[in-house]
């Protein structure tokens, strides 16, 4: 695993990895399937069927939320009051969660040298998605939620050593603080999101989570 600067930890996200590069077969480019409320793409109103250009600003205002998806099975949601960078493809910085959350029900991704897939960045933490349904929430610059909805995590120091796995059928959730440059971790219950959410974002992309069973 390699090191990214200014980040404390990494949580790696393990699953199957399926590769489509835009312009295949099957492939899609990232766009915007549904949303409600005040959403822009790099300041500028969004509207249904928008692409999401690589490494755009997309932001979500207060009782808003969009609907982003790309190479056909894989599907983000932003919840309201949220701001992400959005650049799925840069497997060195990944995509960045500056404040509020995203629900991701991810079947289709592509992974780097040392398997990180989607990555995501809050000010405290670093999630690398390789396919699994995940929720990820910036509480503050200190400390980030996360759950493996459906799933395994695993928590990784900036060294790549081990610091703990989450495996869930059925959400198992955490919080990462970072205090004083040191990672803490503790269990955490289900917060902010529901199976609905989860099950909503799944549906559009046409795959229903078994909840019953871990996705690996």
């Amino acid at each position: 695993m390699r090191k990214i600067m200014g980040c404390t930890f990494v949580l790696l996200v393990a699953g199957a990895v399926c590769f489509a590069q835009t312009g295949q077969p099957g492939a899609q480019v990232p766009t915007v399937t549904y949303l409600e409320g005040a959403v822009t793409i790099d300041g500028a109103d969004a509207h249904i069927g928008d692409t999401v250009p690589l490494g755009a600003v997309v932001a979500t205002s207060s009782a808003s939320f969009v609907d982003i998806e790309f190479n056909t099975r894989n599907a983000i949601r932003l919840s309201e009051n949220t701001t992400l960078v959005f650049n799925p493809r840069n497997l060195q910085t990944g995509s960045e969660l500056r404040r509020g959350a995203l629900t991701m029900v991810l079947k289709r991704i592509s992974a780097g040298a040392n398997g990180e897939g989607f990555l995501v960045r809050t000010p405290s933490a670093v999630a690398g998605v390789r396919g699994t349904s995940f929720f990820m929430k910036v509480e503050s610059e200190s400390s980030t939620y996360v759950c493996a909805c459906n799933g395994v995590v695993q928590v990784l120091g900036s060294d790549g050593s081990l610091l703990k796995e989450l495996a869930g059928s059925h959400h198992n959730g955490a919080r990462i603080q970072n205090a004083g440059g040191i990672p803490q971790l503790a269990d955490a219950p289900l917060l902010y999101h529901t199976d609905a959410d989860l099950e909503k974002v799944a549906a559009a992309i046409g795959y229903k989570i078994d909840w019953t069973v871990i996705d690996h």
